[in-house]
C-alpha cells in the first residue's frame, strides 16, 4: 500500500517574525486561509487515505498539529498519524524512524516523503506523478526523487545532476532518468551554468521508495545507524518502545537524507514532469506565490506603499507606511518588525540566532500563542505581573492544573465559564471574576456555544509557561510516554 510521510518540523527561523520556534511556517497561511500543512495533507488525500498519512513533528508542535488536523474539512484529516520526535535532528533519523513504524504495519509499504512547506499544482498532475513513482519504486526496487526543471539560476536550492535516460519508464507526461549525483547549493555562476546546460534539476526534497529498499540501502551505506535502528525495531510494541526511541535520538547523527543516504546510493532515479512546485523557504518566495502590483510589489495587510518597487510588504494590525523602497522586505507583527534587502532573505535566521543569545521571547513565540483549546494573547507584562487575553473555543477546556509560583485573577469578558477551583465547580458570566491562589488545582472550561474570552492577570515571582503541573489534559500533554505511532481514531469518535 502507498503511505505518505509529511515532514512537519521546523524552527521558525526563515519566516521570522511571522514564524517562531513554537509556530513554524507550516502553520502559516500564504494562499487563502488554510495553513501550508493543511494544504499538503489535502493535496495527497485523494490518493492516500488519512489513516495512511503520517506526520513527523517535534514534541512542541504536536498539539498545534493535532488542532489543525481536527479543524480540517470537519475533521477529515484527524485520522492522520503523528510521529513525535523527542528532539530535532535532521531528515534521515526522522524518515528512518517513521519508515520503521510504517514497515511494522506493512512490510511491503511504499512511502511518499514530502515536506509541509511546499505549494504544488496542478493537483491531478502531482497525484499522477506520485502514483507513477510509487509503481517504479515498488517494481524496480529503487529510490525515486522528484526533480524540478529550473527556470532561473537559483542559489537557494540543491540540484540533481542527471545520468542515463530511462525511456521505458518515461511517459508522455513524466521523464525518468538516473541521478548521477546530488549537488549542493551552488553559487550564482554555477547556477547559471546548470540552467544553460540542461542536465540539472532542482532537488525538490520529495522521495518515493519501498521500505524494504530503503532499509537495504541504509544497511549498506549507514551500517552503524541501521544497527541502532534495529534496536529500536526490536522494542516496538513493548513497554520499552519510547525509551529505545529516546536513546536512538540521543545518539543518532544529525544527517539529512540527501547527504546520509541519497548522495551515496547507486539506486536513485529522478522523475520530473509538468508540475508547478514552489518551496516556501524564505520571505523572497512571496514573489513566486503572491500577486504583485504594477510596480512588482507584494503587498499584504494594512500597508500604505508610495514610490516603491519590487518589494515585499507584510503588515498586520498597525498601518505600515513605506516610501521610496527598492527590492526590500518589510514585515510587521504585534511584537517585532523585520526590514532587510530581498537578496539577504536567507540571512533572517541570523536575526533569530541573536535573539536566542539574548533569551528574547520573540524568538520562540508570538504575543498570540495558539493552543488546542483556543489561544491567548499577552497584552502587557513586567516584573511580577503578566496580563493576558484568553479565548477558549466552544466545548473546549484547559488542563486541570496548578502553578507553584503565581496566582491568577480571571475576569469573564464574553461567554460563560465553568471553573474548577479545588473541589468546587463555579459558573461565571460576563463581568464576573474569580481569584486562583498559588498551588491550587484549577481548570477553566467553555460549556457554551460561543467563544469564551477571559482577561487573566498573573502575579508572582516566576511567570513563565513552564510553571505548570498538569493533572488531567484532553490533549495528551500529561503523558510521559505518548504513543509514537498511535492508531487513528475510529470514525465517528473524537480523536
Amino acid at each position: 500500500m502507498l503511505y505518505s510521510l509529511i515532514m512537519a518540523g521546523g524552527s521558525g527561523t526563515r519566516f521570522w517574525p511571522m514564524s517562531r520556534e513554537l509556530f513554524p511556517k507550516q502553520f502559516l497561511a500564504f494562499e487563502g486561509s488554510d495553513s501550508l500543512l493543511a494544504k499538503t495533507i489535502d493535496r495527497i488525500l485523494p490518493l492516500v487515505p488519512e489513516e495512511r498519512i503520517a506526520l513527523v513533528v517535534g514534541s512542541t508542535h504536536a498539539a498545534e498539529t493535532r488542532r489543525i488536523l481536527q479543524s480540517m474539512n470537519a475533521g477529515e484529516g484527524r485520522r492522520c498519524r503523528l510521529v513525535v520526535e523527542p528532539r530535532s535532528l535532521n531528515t534521515l533519523p526522522a524518515i528512518s524512524l517513521a519508515s520503521l513504524l510504517i514497515a511494522r504495519e506493512d512490510p511491503e509499504a511504499v512511502v511518499a516523503v514530502m515536506a509541509s512547506d511546499h505549494l504544488i499544482g496542478p493537483q491531478d498532475h502531482f497525484l499522477a506523478l506520485v502514483q507513477h513513482a510509487a509503481g517504479i519504486a515498488r517494481d524496480e526496487k529503487v529510490l525515486v526523487t522528484f526533480g524540478i526543471p529550473p527556470h532561473r539560476p537559483e542559489t537557494g536550492f540543491g540540484y540533481l545532476e542527471l545520468g542515463d535516460e530511462l525511456p521505458a519508464f518515461s511517459t508522455g507526461l513524466f521523464t525518468a532518468r538516473k541521478v548521477a549525483r546530488f549537488v549542493e547549493k551552488p553559487d550564482r555562476e554555477k547556477a547559471r551554468a546548470f540552467l544553460a546546460g540542461g542536465r540539472h534539476l532542482w532537488n525538490s526534497g520529495m522521495f518515493v521508495f519501498g521500505v524494504r529498499t530503503f532499509f537495504e540501502e541504509l544497511a549498506q551505506i549507514q551500517p552503524e545507524f541501521k544497527a541502532s535502528l534495529d534496536t529500536v525495531n526490536s522494542s516496538l510494541g513493548t513497554p520499552g518502545e519510547r525509551r529505545a526511541i529516546d536513546l536512538f535520538y540521543r545518539h543518532a547523527p544529525s544527517l539529512s537524507i540527501d547527504y546520509g543516504l541519497m548522495e551515496r546510493s547507486s539506486r536513485v532515479w529522478s522523475l520530473s514532469g509538468p508540475i508547478d512546485w514552489k518551496d516556501v523557504g524564505s520571505w523572497s518566495a512571496l514573489d513566486d506565490i503572491s500577486p504583485r502590483d504594477g510596480r512588482g510589489n507584494v503587498i499584504r495587510g494594512n500597508a500604505v506603499v508610495i514610490d516603491t518597487e519590487n518589494s515585499i510588504i507584510q503588515a498586520d494590525k498597525r498601518v505600515v507606511a513605506v516610501l521610496g523602497l527598492r527590492d526590500m522586505i518589510v514585515v510587521d507583527t504585534d511584537d517585532a518588525t523585520l526590514v532587510c534587502p530581498k537578496d539577504r532573505a536567507q540571512e533572517v535566521r541570523e536575526v533569530v540566532s541573536h535573539l536566542r543569545e539574548r533569551n528574547a521571547v520573540e524568538a520562540q513565540e508570538h504575543r498570540t500563542t495558539h493552543r488546542p483549546w483556543g489561544h491567548y494573547t499577552i497584552l502587557d507584562q513586567g516584573p511580577m505581573y503578566k496580563l493576558k487575553s484568553v479565548l477558549v473555543n466552544p466545548g473546549a477546556r484547559l488542563s486541570l492544573q496548578m502553578h507553584l509560583h503565581r496566582s491568577e485573577h480571571w475576569v469573564v469578558i464574553a461567554g460563560t465559564a465553568r471553573v474548577t477551583l479545588g473541589e468546587e465547580e463555579i459558573f461565571l458570566h460576563t463581568n464576573q471574576s474569580i481569584d486562583i491562589p498559588k498551588a491550587t488545582r484549577h481548570r477553566i472550561e467553555n460549556p457554551g456555544k460561543v467563544p469564551l474570552i477571559v482577561i487573566e492577570v498573573q502575579n508572582g515571582e516566576y511567570l513563565e509557561e513552564d510553571d505548570i503541573i498538569r493533572f488531567h489534559d484532553d490533549y495528551r500533554r500529561t503523558e510521559e510516554t505518548p504513543e509514537t505511532f498511535a492508531p487513528p481514531a475510529p470514525r465517528g469518535e473524537p480523536a
